[in-house]
């Protein structure tokens, strides 16, 4: 038998203690992968790293954790992990969430904004210079986890935060369409590098995040089970993206999937917005840089 695929390769996953995030995490590491899991509950991220080490026999899952709806613990999270990866092969932005009412966290940002989108631009940021550092070895990649909500409403940069016509459905599919945008303007200023971006739809997934999105989230839930799909069926182009010897690789650009191949997306989500986006995004999280 050979070395494992991914043996002595670094990969980040936000998110990673359930749903698709824990699922592509143990892949990782049964691939050979070292596997840093960034979760907020210390409990749930402890027993996640346990069953992946009993599951995969993969001893390098390594717990980081940090609040994302806290730009200043992602940030102090991110020191402590470059500290330990200094140079990082896949980051995979898959944090986030629903929020049946709107909240302002501690720093000002709408909870869902901060969660969704914010925390892991800045994340993606702060680990930048790791990824370019090994990507000049071999491919790097960057992975949003967006979803097909992204075409629910187009962004109003007037009102980011949702401050007027609050709703659980337009505040997801916006964050939604951030992370697809933000993968897009990444791969654009990273044309030169050898890192791909990409982000993906992982379909109608059974994760908790029908119970925690309100009311209306928790009615669509029941409404949908029937159709929903498993976790391990969510988060197979997950995977793909970040790991398989034939995924897109450059031809990736920034582009967003589903299945295993290029999706259509919303026809606002325009490389103009992108640039405008990513340009908000960093006057936002520059206090925390």
């Amino acid at each position: 038998m050979g070395h494992p695929a991914l043996e002595g390769r670094n990969y980040v996953v936000t998110g990673a203690n359930s749903g698709i995030g824990f699922i592509a995490a143990q892949r990782f590491a049964e691939l050979g992968a070292n596997v840093a899991l960034l979760c907020r509950s210390e409990q749930r991220g402890r027993e996640a790293v346990a069953d992946i080490i009993a599951a995969t026999g993969n001893e390098n899952v390594s717990l980081y954790l940090a609040d994302f709806a806290s730009l200043a613990s992602v940030s102090a999270m991110a020191d402590c992990l470059l500290q330990d990866m200094p140079e990082i092969d896949v980051l995979c932005n898959n944090a986030g969430g629903a929020n049946g009412v709107r909240s302002v966290t501690a720093e000002g940002f709408e909870t869902t904004l901060v969660s969704n989108h914010l925390s892991g631009f800045l994340l993606t940021k702060k680990l930048l210079p790791a990824i370019l550092k090994l990507a000049e070895k071999r491919l790097a990649r960057v992975v949003f986890t967006s979803s097909y909500g992204h075409f629910n409403s187009a962004l109003d940069f007037d009102d980011i935060g949702l401050s007027e016509g609050y709703s659980t459905l337009k505040a997801y599919g916006r964050s939604k369409l951030m992370n697809l945008l933000t993968a897009m303007e990444l791969q654009s200023r990273l044309a030169d590098s050898n890192v791909v971006t990409s982000s993906f739809h992982p379909g109608t997934v059974r994760t908790p995040i029908w119970k925690k999105g309100g009311l209306l989230a928790r009615i669509l839930g029941l409404l949908l089970y029937p159709t929903m799909i498993s976790q391990e069926k969510g988060a197979d182009t997950f995977i793909w993206l970040a790991s398989s010897e034939d995924s897109p690789s450059k031809n990736a650009d920034g582009h967003y999937f589903f299945k295993r191949k290029r999706a259509e997306v919303a026809k606002f989500a325009t490389a103009e917005d992108a640039e405008r986006l990513w340009q908000l995004s960093e006057e936002l999280v520059a206090p925390y840089c």
